[in-house]
């Protein structure tokens, strides 16, 4: 596991509700049954491009109100969670530092048990596979797709001919944050097809939640010679006001370490057709299935009254499409450009990042992540100004 140092014992009782909601719903038009139109589809090899896609949730932006007093008593005693650049020697599950990944062992040992613990049970529904590339696209630059939501017109060509800049002389000090407002999503342990009504996608065991995909990106970036810290808290154990206690556990940070530049919230999705259907976005790289991964980023209106510097932040998150999308062809689902915050206005290097549905393995969202945390490192390693 991660060598992981207290960070004071700072508690963070910021209140706050509503939450990030990105379910997608699929819908086939001109059908008796839009979930059976849809797996059909699938079935005869058709991918997420054939599909009509409504977000039935519209995901608000978070209003700060205030929490009750039950759920801030539960928070009284969360503190943060540092690494300090030395996860990959610390983490005995990986292998020495290699751009290959293979199954770690401890995520194979929790396939292993999964599977025997449901040898005998009956599945709740169906997980069907789907492949996202332009789906629900706005716009494209070359390989690099965008859904845009919002009312900007950016000249999307030029932020991405523009690149990237990131004022770090020295990359060896913290300069990425990854923290997990929904530190508790999780995901279905074994590829077979179906998930159970006595298994949760929920878990604060951090081997199996968000943080088990944050320490692969950590493990690659340290790689990189770039220094991290991870955060691994836990913000949604009452799930209003998650935004608002993350929010505040990230000021703490970029007081006590000004040299962070990177700020990524690492989530997963949720994706379904019906409560007992559930899709997974996935693609196959190098002969090993992967979760994809969507990058959100936000800009002012609607909901959003103030957001400096969105562009720089669209700018970053168009450069790590393209980057990971020219190394790793298929990760990556489009861009969602969007009329929200979700704290991204932090840095100008702020993102939000799906990895995969509930549906997912973790080992494919696990393997996705050692791939865009290359890819970033590379990104962050280029781009820097030294």
């Amino acid at each position: 596991m991660n060598d992981r140092k207290p960070f004071g014992g700072v508690m963070f009782l910021a209140a706050g509700a509503a939450a990030l909601l990105l379910t997608v719903f699929f819908v086939a038009p001109n059908s008796g049954s839009a979930a059976d139109a849809f797996l059909d589809a699938v079935k005869r090899g058709m991918s997420a491009e054939s599909i009509t896609v409504k977000n039935m949730s519209s995901g608000k932006e978070p209003t700060f109100e205030a929490a009750s007093e039950e759920a801030t008593k539960k928070l009284d005693s969360v503190a943060a969670v540092l690494t300090d650049g030395e996860t990959a020697a610390a983490n005995e599950n990986i292998a020495e530092k290699s751009d290959e990944y293979e199954t770690p062992s401890d995520i194979a040992a929790m396939r292993d048990e999964y599977v025997a613990a449901f040898a005998e049970a009956k599945p709740q529904g169906r997980v069907t596979e789907c492949f996202f590339t332009t789906n629900g696209s706005t716009v494209s630059v070359g390989n690099v797709h965008i859904k845009n939501t919002t009312s900007k017109t950016p000249d999307f060509a030029s932020l991405l001919k523009d690149g990237i800049s990131i004022d770090a002389p020295d990359l060896s000090k913290p300069t990425v944050l990854i923290f997990h407002t929904h530190t508790t999503e999780s995901y279905l342990m074994a590829d077979n097809g179906v998930f159970y009504s006595d298994y949760q996608t929920r878990s604060e065991d951090p081997s199996r939640n968000m943080v088990r995909v944050g320490d692969e990106i950590c493990r690659r970036l340290e790689e990189a010679g770039i220094g991290v810290i991870h955060d691994t808290n836990i913000y949604d154990a009452t799930y209003n006001g998650a935004y608002a206690r993350s929010r505040k556990a990230v000021l703490e940070y970029l007081d006590r370490y000004p040299s962070i530049k990177v700020v990524l919230d690492v989530h997963r999705d949720a994706v379904y057709t019906t409560e007992t259907d559930h899709l997974k976005p996935v693609c196959e790289i190098n002969g090993k299935k992967s979760a994809q991964v969507m990058i959100i980023t936000g800009a002012d209106g609607g909901p959003v009254a103030s957001f400096p510097h969105w562009e720089d932040n669209l700018k970053f998150a168009l450069a790590l499409q393209k980057r990971v999308q020219s190394e790793y062809e298929g990760l990556m689902k489009p861009v969602y450009f969007c009329n929200r915050r979700y704290n991204m206005d932090v840095t100008p290097c702020s993102l939000l990042l799906e990895f995969g549905s509930d549906a997912n393995t973790l080992d494919e969202a696990v393997y996705a992540a050692s791939m865009l945390g290359m890819s970033l490192g590379r990104l962050i390693n280029e781009g820097a100004v030294k």
